[in-house]
């Protein structure tokens, strides 16, 4: 099947866009790096369907879906502590496993 007539290539250059505001453009800057050229052009294809319309329709959704997740705020990450059991159970562990390879050491005979 000759997809080729209706693949679609969408670009969009970050730096000309008049869309986003500077807090976004650098947020999106920051977090789209892998995916944006030196010039800041973001290239997205779409050739999944055999309608050119409905690639072109596929690609600026993927377009929108993927600047509106790049701009959303992370979420602060909440300090947590291990619970006092699992700390316990690490210690126990780590003397049990002690405890073995004193064992497996060698014996010296006594005076």
């Amino acid at each position: 099947m000759n997809t080729s007539s209706t693949r679609v290539e969408l670009w969009w250059n970050l730096e000309d866009s008049s869309a986003p505001s500077e807090e976004q453009r650098s947020l999106i800057r920051e977090r789209l790096a892998s995916r944006l050229d030196q010039a800041g052009w973001l290239r997205l294809t779409a050739s999944g369907t055999r309608s050119q319309l409905r690639n072109r329709e596929a690609a600026t959704s993927r377009l929108a879906t993927l600047l509106a997740q790049a701009v959303l705020p992370r979420k602060k990450r909440r300090a947590t502590r291990p619970p006092a059991t699992a700390r316990h159970h690490r210690l126990e562990a780590k003397r049990q496993r002690g405890a073995i390879k004193q064992l497996r050491a060698r014996v010296r005979p006594e005076d």
